[in-house]
């Protein structure tokens, strides 16, 4: 999708790694100018955007002031992609602590919300619209033994994105989502124990690369999915599509 956001301005959170990382790669290739935003700057730099940002999507306050300065030395926004995560412990809930509760929905729920808030606002002020692309899960739908603190947090993510988009659909700002299952990125892998071996030797049949999700982020942020509002992508493999019917 090469030039398909020529002249644009897009904003990544979660960019330092994983499929952000490949977000800022998919979009400047598409002829954005990127905003790289990520909790230590340094690692924001190495994500290779235009612009590098320290924010902490967690803190309103940060979140404002990050805004605000892709907005001054870009000049405008056009595009968001929500990418700034966290896995959550690995143990059943009624074991997880209160504190790694809340650290995982601060992340993965609050952080969403403010980030689409304060671009929500730009995008106002610019008059143009623009389009959100916020990274749920497959876990979004389904449960997952011993990560459910993660699979309600990507629950509400969902219905944050569907809320987002009948609030400020009229607006002309676009907020869809992507729920992949396992992507090949750091995150799983620190949750599986995976390290460097094969994802294939935890059970995991197949995956998703993180350039492929970051090519499903630049599709609802471009004009060619200018129909689509609320909804989330899924891509699965199928899994969801299969009954547990025994035949």
């Amino acid at each position: 999708m090469s030039g398909v956001l020529e002249g644009r301005v897009a904003l990544v959170t979660g960019a330092g790694s994983g499929i952000g990382r490949a977000a800022v790669a998919r979009f400047t290739a598409a002829g954005a100018r990127v905003a790289a935003l990520d909790l230590d700057l340094d690692t924001a730099a190495s994500a290779g955007g235009a612009l590098a940002v320290r924010c902490d999507v967690t803190d309103e306050a940060s979140v404002v002031a990050a805004t605000a300065e892709v907005v001054r030395e870009l000049g405008r926004l056009d595009a968001v992609v929500a990418c700034a995560g966290h896995p959550g412990p690995v143990a059943p809930l009624a074991d997880v602590t209160v504190a790694d509760w809340d650290n995982v929905f601060d992340v993965n729920v609050k952080g969403v919300w403010l980030t689409c808030k304060h671009a929500i606002r730009a995008m106002r002020e610019g008059g143009r619209g623009g389009a959100i692309a916020i990274m749920a899960s497959d876990s979004s739908f389904v449960a997952a033994p011993g990560i459910g603190a993660y699979c309600a947090s990507k629950g509400a993510v969902l219905m944050l994105i569907r809320s987002l988009a009948t609030d400020h659909g009229p607006e002309g700002i676009r907020i869809n989502g992507v729920a992949p299952s396992i992507v090949d990125t750091p995150m799983p892998r620190l949750t599986l124990g995976a390290g460097d071996r094969p994802l294939s030797e935890f059970g995991v049949p197949d995956w998703h690369t993180a350039d492929e999700i970051a090519g499903h982020l630049l599709y609802l942020c471009s004009d060619a999915a200018r129909g689509m509002n609320g909804t989330a992508l899924v891509a699965d493999f199928g899994g969801m599509a299969r009954s547990t019917f025994p035949v």
